[in-house]
């Protein structure tokens, strides 16, 4: 699978990170990161990767003409021919995340006081 190997290299340059520090973001070697640089072979995995490091979505590092989705719009250029990143914002309101808490506080002391429940029951029947 082919990604923009310019982007790529342009995202990590935005950050300022080097190639072995992208590298130990990612979990992969520093010589795929030299290898993507330069010709823009990719692996899904490790494509999945460079996503999840960039916070951008997969398809977006799909190099241009090789897109898997054609239902995806080019990738927007700046005048000298560098990519624009595009921020996705995939985070959820205060008050969901709220929700979200409050919900898995309760599940986890139900699960306990079941548990609880069983080991007890398991310990009388054991010593009685």
């Amino acid at each position: 699978m082919n990604v923009d190997k310019d982007l790529i290299k342009h995202l990590r340059e935005e950050r300022a990170w080097s190639q072995e520090h992208l590298a130990a973001v990612t979990g992969l070697s520093a010589r795929t990161i030299q290898r993507l640089e330069a010709d823009g072979k990719a692996s899904h995995e490790s494509r999945l990767a460079l996503a999840a490091a960039f916070g951008v979505e997969p398809v977006e590092l799909n190099a241009v003409g090789h897109a898997t989705d054609t239902s995806q719009p080019e990738q927007p250029r700046q005048e000298g021919g560098s990519p624009v990143l595009v921020q996705h914002q995939h985070s959820l309101s205060p008050e969901v995340m709220k929700a979200v808490l409050v919900i898995c506080a309760l599940a986890a002391v139900y699960v306990l006081y079941d548990f609880g429940q069983v080991f007890g029951k398991a310990l009388y029947y054991a010593t009685h």
